[in-house]
């Protein structure tokens, strides 16, 4: 019996040690997608590519009808152009596009989207650009206001009356 013990004592910690060496541990990763119309976005862009294959490097106004705002950018880099808009504003190519239809211009949101370009490359060129206090280039795109919203979550700022001073503030 006072041997029993011991030898039973080393086989269950051997077993269980053996068990534990035998298991290769689960890493888990969580995976967060914050951009929820990505999928869809990749479905469509998956499609291009694919109907588009030689054509990457080609001027996308040589490919696609109705280009203004962004002439002279190529096939890849107009699609990349417009996965970031779609991210920014968090909506997928059916919010500005007839996905049998590329072309069509029936959504409002193509006219909303070359004025908010020309904004957004003013904004960029005449007012941030001359900002000397900041490290240069200061930029601001879509995502600058929308913040993954399809209307920006503001009207802006709002007007404030100028803060009083305290009593025996010295300019």
């Amino acid at each position: 019996m006072k041997l029993l013990l011991p030898v039973l004592f080393i086989f269950i910690g051997v077993s269980s040690f053996m068990s534990m060496s035998e298991q290769t541990p689960q890493v888990t990763t969580k995976v967060i997608i914050k951009d929820t119309m990505m999928l869809d976005r990749e479905k469509y862009l998956s499609f291009l590519k694919d109907s588009l294959k030689g054509k990457e490097s080609m001027v996308a106004d040589s490919v696609f009808k109705n280009i203004k705002s962004l002439k002279g950018k190529s096939v890849e880099q107009l699609m990349s152009i417009m996965n970031n808009w779609g991210h920014a504003l968090g909506v997928t190519c059916k919010f500005c596009h007839e996905t049998t239809n590329w072309a069509s211009e029936k959504s409002r949101n193509h006219l909303r989207t070359r004025e908010m370009i020309v904004m957004n490359d003013r904004l960029n060129r005449d007012l941030l650009s001359q900002m000397k206090g900041f490290r240069q280039p200061i930029t601001m795109g879509c995502i600058s206001c929308h913040n993954e919203m399809k209307e920006p979550p503001h009207d802006g700022p709002r007007p404030q009356a100028p803060r009083q001073r305290p009593e025996g503030a010295k300019n």
